[in-house]
Parts: structure tokens; C-alpha cells; sequence
């Protein structure tokens, strides 16, 4: 996959609304300046306003991370999201620094649909929005 066959995906698509749920401050504003340009990136560094946002927003896609400090770590805040209206099938990205043996394969059996490992490219991320919206459309 190339940026332009993520482009020509989108290209006949209004921007989609996607979340951003990550504490790190470089972190989210790296992804955000990455798909900025292809979506409506909504963001937030914790569970409950993660949770809060999805409730009164419809989203696309949401990118989790897994640790996002002292209160709901993604996996809750995942299952919390599931639980709302709509939400049982968007697809959730675990975007996390978790990536021992195993770990990808616990994130998938917790509610999300994909899963991308920190550090990344940008051409691993258009890689992995594309296998979910692919779900999507």
C-alpha cells in the first residue's frame, strides 16, 4: 500500500469523523497532523471523554490507545464505547506501545477490530485506517 491508493480510497468520500484517544500530547498531535488532511480528527487523552465524545458524536473510526493513565485504560474505555448505540461495529484501532508476544491477540479478544503498534509510520497508519474503513464502507 501507498499514500495514493489511500488517497484514491478517500477520494470520493466526504471527510470522515474519526477519534483520536491518546494521553501522550506528542503522540496525538503526530497522528493528528497525519490524518488531518483525510478526516475530521476529534481528540482526547482520556477514557471518559472518549466515552462522553462518542456518546453525542458518530464516528467512523476510533484509534485507542491501551495506557492512558490512572482512570479507564483503553480496554474499558473500549468496552464502554461498545456498549453505546452504533458502536458495535465501528471498527476500534488498539494504538499502543503494547506489542510483546500475545498482546496483539488479547487487544482483538477485547473489543477491538485492529491493531497498530508504536512506534509507526505514517504509511502503517494509512495502512491500518484503510483496512478499517474498508470494514466500514
Amino acid at each position: 500500500m501507498d499514500i495514493k491508493q489511500f488517497e484514491e480510497f478517500l477520494s470520493d468520500k466526504e471527510k470522515l469523523d474519526i477519534l483520536l484517544v491518546e494521553d501522550d500530547l506528542f503522540s496525538r498531535k503526530l497522528t493528528e497532523t497525519y490524518l488531518s488532511n483525510y478526516f475530521n480528527v476529534d481528540s482526547t487523552a482520556n477514557g471518559k471523554d472518549a466515552v462522553q465524545k462518542a456518546s453525542t458524536n458518530a464516528y467512523s473510526v476510533i484509534l485507542m490507545d491501551i495506557n492512558l493513565g490512572k482512570e479507564m485504560n483503553g480496554i474499558e474505555t473500549t468496552k464502554k464505547i461498545r456498549e453505546l448505540e452504533g458502536y458495535n461495529e465501528i471498527p476500534i484501532i488498539a494504538f499502543t506501545a503494547y506489542a510483546m508476544a500475545g498482546d496483539k491477540e488479547h487487544f482483538l479478544s477485547s473489543g477491538f477490530t485492529h491493531y497498530i503498534s508504536k512506534p509507526f509510520t505514517r504509511k502503517d497508519l494509512y495502512q491500518i485506517m484503510l483496512e478499517a474503513l474498508k470494514k466500514v464502507k
